[in-house]
């Protein structure tokens, strides 16, 4: 529906709206996720299409947006230290050793630099390993992401879990 159809509707009251022929309203699809900004929201929503494509469902999600929260705030990181990832889309660049893209995940072991700057194929990458953890989709979502990640600093993925779960229900699982 277009804005001047809208206030015309305004105007001249409901009478004219139930007259005039049905119109489909779409939805705003460019909305942001919950507590998330344009940016962010693009890279979630890769995230969670390829956890509907894994069918990792609403479990595997939430451990993914809540690691990628934490790795790289959904922000996709290049690497001064790996020029490759320079080559690719990315909105800041990174130093922390050979990480890039939004798991920040190391170039030494996900030697595929355009994948690893990728959200959707990434996110992907994520689910493989999470995927090879016993009994992943009952564990905690701090300790799943902390068994994937095996990360320094293990606590603060599940200080995530909350904005997670609200991404994740918002892009329907």
């Amino acid at each position: 529906m277009k804005f001047s159809s809208f206030l015309s509707y305004l105007a001249l009251g409901v009478s004219a709206a139930t007259a005039a022929p049905a119109v489909q309203i779409d939805i705003d699809r460019r909305a942001n996720l919950p507590g998330l900004n344009a940016v962010q929201t693009k890279y979630a929503n890769a995230i969670i299409a390829k956890a509907k494509a894994e069918g990792v469902g609403a479990h595997g999600c939430q451990a993914a947006i809540a690691t990628a929260m934490v790795e790289s705030s959904i922000i996709m990181y290049a690497n001064n230290g790996v020029p490759e990832s320079l080559k690719y889309p990315h909105d800041r660049v990174g130093s922390d050793h050979d990480r890039i893209g939004l798991f920040q995940q190391p170039a030494s072991i996900y030697k595929n630099i355009k994948c690893d700057m990728d959200a959707a194929c990434s996110a992907g990458q994520f689910y493989t390993e999470m995927k090879k953890i016993s009994g992943w989709k009952n564990m905690a979502i701090g300790t799943l992401a902390q068994k994937v990640q095996r990360s320094a600093y293990p606590d603060r993925y599940a200080k995530q879990v909350g904005l997670a779960t609200n991404v994740c229900k918002a892009g329907g699982l």
